[in-house]
């Protein structure tokens, strides 16, 4: 079953009364031990730490990061040389799940390694495999960054539909309503965005 290592007292109530799921102070070497797959989402300035504790008790496991900017390398040193690591980088969308995460591999990950990063990234939205570690600094521009853009443009409509006397939620309903669609369009149109522009 799931197990999620949460130091945080408070957040760990939180997971299991929301989720359901068994939560632990700390990762405890047995319990990394018999993990088929470890799954690190914590701060960047967080992992080498966290990895350095569990380096001791790896023998195999598919090890998936979602920490940004952290290098496969670099992961891979602190882990003891381990090499089934993969990398991904999901977008805020995801909390939705209806986010796109990027993926990239390591070598020393065989298919089924590659399927199981797909099938849990999967559940927060699309997967996208990188042929090139370099190219999730550019998923990072693109998806991550993103939404950030797009939230910005939607303000800028929801001032414009107060400014011609709509009120706050009126603005909002038009502003996100052509949004999404407009989204939906472009998604399923054969023509490109700029042709629909």
């Amino acid at each position: 079953g799931l197990v999620v290592v949460e130091p945080d007292a408070a957040a760990r109530i939180r997971l299991e009364t929301d989720f359901g799921i068994r939560t632990v102070p700390a990762a405890a070497g047995d319990l990394v031990a018999r993990a088929d797959l470890i799954l690190f989402a914590v701060k960047p300035q967080h992992l080498r730490l966290a990895a350095c504790a569990l380096a001791p008790h790896l023998a195999g496991q598919l090890v998936l990061s979602i920490a940004a900017g952290i290098r496969l390398a670099d992961l891979s040193r602190w882990l003891g040389g381990h090499q089934r690591l993969v990398r991904a980088m999901p977008n805020t969308p995801a909390l939705i799940r209806r986010g796109i995460s990027g993926l990239f591999a390591h070598p020393g990950v065989d298919d089924a390694g590659r399927r199981s990063a797909e099938d849990i990234l999967g559940a927060v939205g699309e997967t996208m495999w990188c042929v090139r570690e370099e190219q999730l600094d550019a998923v990072t521009a693109v998806s991550g960054s993103g939404p950030a853009y797009f939230f910005y443009f939607l303000e800028a409509m929801i001032e414009a539909g107060q400014e011609l006397g709509f009120s706050p939620g009126e603005a909002r309903r038009l502003a996100y309503a052509t949004a999404g669609g407009a989204a939906a369009l472009a998604a399923q149109a054969v023509e490109s965005p700029a042709v629909l522009r």
